[in-house]
């Protein structure tokens, strides 16, 4: 269902690609049947500019993308935070009756103010990673490690 029929809305999920609790999230909704076809684009991609930006994510700044998860249509249209998570939820069979009961009056601040705290503190909860789009770089060594640079060495 993820992705395959045209019969889906098409959506791009904009996530920053450093945060373990991010990257543990879109591996999951990779492996999730959802009635959407979903294309995932890491937030650093767009702030380097290796991705260009579309319309609902043009002209948002790069503190603005690193704040939180942002979901687009289409039509351009964003949800952002808890909406965009809400959203995710209600196209995912087995986990829809969550979006709708997030969605409720009382419990959509909730919802809101719990997401702004662990999007705040999402390295320090779950840690931060190297890796981008399954991609992870080494740290390179220093020179007072015997590295290239090291004039110690012969």
């Amino acid at each position: 269902m993820n992705g395959k029929s045209g019969n889906f809305p098409r959506l791009t999920v904009v996530y920053d690609g450093e945060c373990n609790l991010c990257l543990a999230t879109v591996d999951k909704l990779r492996r999730m049947p959802v009635r959407a076809e979903l294309r995932f684009v890491p937030l650093q991609r767009l702030i380097d500019g290796q991705i260009r930006p579309w319309p609902g994510i043009d002209g948002i700044s790069p503190a603005q993308l690193s704040a939180q998860l942002h979901v687009t249509d289409e039509q351009g249209r964003r949800f952002s935070g808890s909406d965009a998570v809400l959203k995710l939820l209600g196209l995912t069979p087995g986990l829809a009756w969550l979006a709708k009961l997030g969605a409720l009056p009382g419990l959509r601040g909730v919802s809101r103010v719990l997401y702004r705290i662990v999007a705040r503190y999402r390295y320090r909860l779950f840690g931060k990673t190297s890796c981008s789009d399954g991609v992870c770089s080494l740290p390179r060594p220093h020179a007072s490690d015997g590295g290239p640079h090291d004039s110690s060495q012969p």
